[in-house]
């Protein structure tokens, strides 16, 4: 049986879709590793771009939106050493086109990290060992993150991702936590237990 004009046209529309999706990818294919600071109230981010001319520092707003990074000690790096770059409006940054390591500083408000990258891409994120994710009360992490417990700290990674959220805490905020909800079962106890026993006279 032979394919009917419009389903050839359809096969065609769809391999030169994904022709140009692999070529967009293949212009800004990159690496991204994020290490946050010991005080945990910055990071240091290295991104490794190719083929781009330009690149921006980027987190999500409230709705989604892009909201520009206030960044630091910028520096794009090639094989051959540093690259000079001009920095332009809204959190981007120029050079020639070619392939770089780009690094940075940028704060972290509340111990809360979220990062928007230009393109989906596989992301390596080191937390010190003072810091941990593992009471899910107190933290959390995007969609698709595995994470590993190592001597130096936490690594969490993602095999390609855009979109980067990490919630942590330290040992103070998980002992406020079980204070707290200790008060709260305790609160609890108090006012249920009479009650239950009144009860119980009663019938």
């Amino acid at each position: 049986m032979r394919t009917t004009d419009r389903d050839r046209c359809r096969h065609r529309i769809v391999a030169v879709s994904l022709a140009l999706i692999f070529l967009v990818q293949g212009a800004a294919a990159l690496d991204a590793t994020f290490i946050v600071g010991g005080n945990g109230t910055w990071y240091h981010g290295e991104i490794i771009v190719d083929g781009v001319a330009t690149y921006g520092f980027f987190q999500p707003g409230f709705l989604g939106e892009t909201v520009p990074v206030a960044v630091s000690n910028i520096t794009v790096m090639n094989a051959s050493g540093p690259v000079p770059f001009e920095e332009g409006k809204a959190g981007t940054i120029s050079f020639p086109e070619g392939s770089y390591t780009i690094g940075y500083d940028a704060p972290i408000d509340d111990r809360h990290f979220t990062v928007m990258l230009d393109a989906a891409a596989p992301v390596t994120f080191v937390l010190p060992e003072t810091f941990s994710i593992k009471n899910p009360l107190l933290s959390y992490t995007s969609s698709g993150a595995k994470v590993a417990e190592t001597a130096e700290g936490t690594v969490i990674t993602w095999e390609k991702t855009r979109f980067v959220e990490v919630r942590f805490y330290d040992a103070f905020q998980e002992q406020m936590l079980v204070i707290f909800g200790t008060f709260w079962i305790a609160l609890v106890v108090i006012f249920l237990v009479p009650y239950f026993l009144t009860r119980r006279k009663q019938e």
